[in-house]
């Protein structure tokens, strides 16, 4: 009776080779994707961050955009160029409204060339 008790208990401890070699594969699978998912999660932050960093740049870009176009509609206005004529002391003279002549196009002409 003693025989068949170490018996079980000794078949009962042992590890059989196909479970510890599928054991091993299975921690090894599971090491390969953590390191992937790491991997995938760094890129992935990466790309945030170069289109916040390309978000920035636009937002950038249109703010320059605006101030150009503020700075070109003051510095384009009559006044703003009468006054730096003024400043640069320069000869040209103002244009009276009664020299202005208008010239308007012919209303009877097509305009498109007919085929």
């Amino acid at each position: 009776m003693m025989k068949i008790f170490h018996m079980r208990h000794r078949s009962n401890h042992q590890i059989n080779l196909f479970f510890l070699i599928w054991m091993i594969i299975f921690a090894i699978m599971l090491c390969s994707a953590g390191v992937c998912y790491g991997v995938l999660r760094n890129e992935q932050i990466n790309v945030m961050r170069d289109i916040e960093e390309m978000n920035n740049e636009i937002a950038s870009s249109k703010l320059a955009t605006e101030h150009y176009k503020a700075q070109i509609a003051s510095n384009a206005s009559r006044w703003a160029i009468r006054d730096r004529l003024a400043q640069d002391k320069s000869t040209l003279q103002e244009i009276q409204p009664q020299q202005i002549e208008s010239i308007h196009a012919p209303t009877n002409q097509p305009t498109m060339a007919s085929k």
